[in-house]
């Protein structure tokens, strides 16, 4: 959590931590400062001991005075530490000029060894920041370590946090229902369906039936479409689907969606499986077993075990079924090919990992915000599926559903 940041520096032997954004939204400024500042470096050293003040400065872009005051700390333009001069000095370079004034705004406040330094960035600006920045304040090295200190503290939300989660979940499961409502509306004509005075339905416009309820509830897309696929293109997890192709009866649909706040901000994620009309038997079978792994994953969270350890639990229930899995073969592209669930936060994927290799360790905590999403998939058979839900660890222990809607996979249009 963020109240976690300076107990985690003191423990990881850090002087400090910097997070610049430049002249675009950042999760990290955002996640540090509370505010959506798009050009700005904020610089945090902490106390000597538990409960002495940290030594924070925010240096902003004049523009965005009234956000940097909201945070509540020290803070001054750029204009204040000679930017403009130092861009000048710099031959034009702004990540020379950034880098220096990094390095010696570290110094100003005192802040000498290793740093954790976060932003978005090209690989080759950050470079050229980094060495400007250590060239200018010798004193400072950049922490390397993994999982860094900002993904420590994201694995677990601050209430505030949780509370923005559940308000993008709320306007997912909405969409989602829009999405069916719509869907059942339909009347088939064939193989194929057409909504009233227009048709055929393509997949494109089941995105923007998604796309009009996302904006009804202050949401967006920002990390990559929604997944809309069908028939085979569902058997690979990550396809998102044509938008072209005409909804078909019989097949697969997959609809993965993941809006977070406009803007940027906090995201949700839930995916369903659906089949227009009567699915046939194979589909229906996969289907079942997903379920099975599904409820029996959901039922399995418990705060204190290991993360990786749910990924057994679908495992068995796929192995059982005879259903290749990453456990039976690393490499298998059918079956059951991905990880049980991810964090999810500022970012869709947001630490923890349910799964992954013997070296993933994390333990399930209260405050962490995951996903449960077991599915299977066969492209060359022409079908795949996955249920989704997102889930809250309370502080209690106890699991709150956060995407609660029905699971059912069939849906039959009017006529």
């Amino acid at each position: 959590m963020r109240r976690d940041l300076d107990r985690l520096m003191r423990e990881r032997g850090l002087a400090g931590m910097v997070v610049f954004a430049y002249d675009r939204y950042s999760p990290a400024m955002h996640y540090i400062t509370g505010q959506k500042l798009h050009y700005g470096v904020y610089l945090r050293a902490p106390g000597a001991a538990a409960g002495d003040p940290p030594r924070v400065h925010l240096i902003h872009d004049p523009m965005e005075r009234d956000q940097a005051a909201a945070v509540g700390c020290e803070h001054s333009g750029f204009p204040q530490h000679a930017l403009p001069r130092i861009l000048i000095e710099e031959g034009g370079h702004p990540a020379r000029a950034f880098g220096r004034l990094i390095g010696e705004s570290c110094a100003t406040l005192a802040i000498e060894g290793r740093i954790g330094l976060f932003g978005d960035l090209p690989a080759g600006f950050a470079h050229t920041l980094v060495l400007r920045m250590i060239e200018a304040n010798p004193a400072l090295t950049v922490d390397s370590g993994h999982p860094d200190l900002m993904l420590q503290a994201r694995a677990t939300k601050d209430p505030d946090e949780v509370e923005a989660i559940r308000r993008a979940a709320r306007g997912t499961v909405a969409a989602m229902g829009r999405l069916r409502d719509f869907l059942s509306s339909l009347r088939r004509e064939g193989e194929h369906f057409r909504a009233d005075g227009a048709g055929p339905v393509r997949l494109g416009d089941l995105r923007r039936v998604l796309h009009r309820e996302f904006l009804e509830h202050g949401l967006a897309e920002d990390q990559g479409d929604s997944i809309v696929s069908q028939g085979r293109d569902a058997g690979v997890p990550h396809n998102r689907g044509a938008d072209d192709e005409p909804l078909t009866a019989g097949r697969s649909l997959i609809v993965d969606i993941f809006p977070g706040e406009t803007g940027g901000g906090y995201h949700s994620d839930m995916t369903r499986t659906f089949c227009m009309g009567p699915a046939p038997a194979p589909l229906k079978e996969i289907y079942a077993q997903t379920h099975e792994a599904f409820t029996a994953a959901k039922a399995a969270l418990t705060a204190g075990r290991p993360c990786r350890s749910f990924q057994d639990v679908a495992c068995d229930i796929y192995e059982r079924h005879g259903h290749a899995t990453r456990r039976t073969n690393e490499a298998t592209q059918e079956g059951y090919v991905h990880n049980l669930g991810h964090g999810v936060g500022l970012s869709v994927h947001d630490p923890p990992l349910l799964g992954g290799p013997p070296t993933n360790t994390v333990i399930l905590e209260p405050g962490m915000v995951v996903t449960v999403e077991p599915g299977l998939y066969y492209p060359e058979r022409g079908m795949g599926c996955r249920i989704e839900d997102l889930v809250y660890i309370r502080p209690d222990g106890t699991v709150e559903e956060l995407t609660t809607f029905p699971c059912d996979l069939e849906i039959e249009p009017r006529g």
